[in-house]
C-alpha cells in the first residue's frame, strides 16, 4: 500500500512539473510575440509616415514638371453630372 501511494504522489508531482514547464514555455512564447507585435506596429507607423510624405501634394507638384506633367488646359476637363 505505501508503494502505491508513493507512486501516485510521484505521478501527481511529475504531472504538476510538466504543467508548470508548459506554462513557462507559453509565457516565453507570448512575451516573444508581444515583442514582435510592438516591432511590427513601429514599422507600420514608420511606413505610413513615409507613404504620407511621398504622396504629399507639395512633393507631387514639385515632381510633376520632371515627368512632363502639368495642369490641364482650360476647357479640357469635363465634369459629368
Amino acid at each position: 500500500m505505501p508503494a502505491i501511494l508513493f507512486v501516485a504522489i510521484a505521478a501527481v508531482g511529475f504531472a504538476m512539473l510538466m504543467i508548470r514547464l508548459e506554462v513557462t514555455q507559453e509565457g516565453y512564447r507570448l512575451s516573444s510575440l508581444a515583442s514582435d507585435i510592438a516591432t511590427l506596429q513601429d514599422q507600420n507607423r514608420n511606413l505610413r509616415l513615409k507613404a504620407a510624405e511621398l504622396s504629399s501634394h507639395q512633393r507631387l507638384s514639385d515632381l510633376a514638371p520632371r515627368y512632363g506633367l502639368a495642369a490641364p488646359a482650360p476647357g479640357s476637363v469635363v465634369v459629368m453630372p
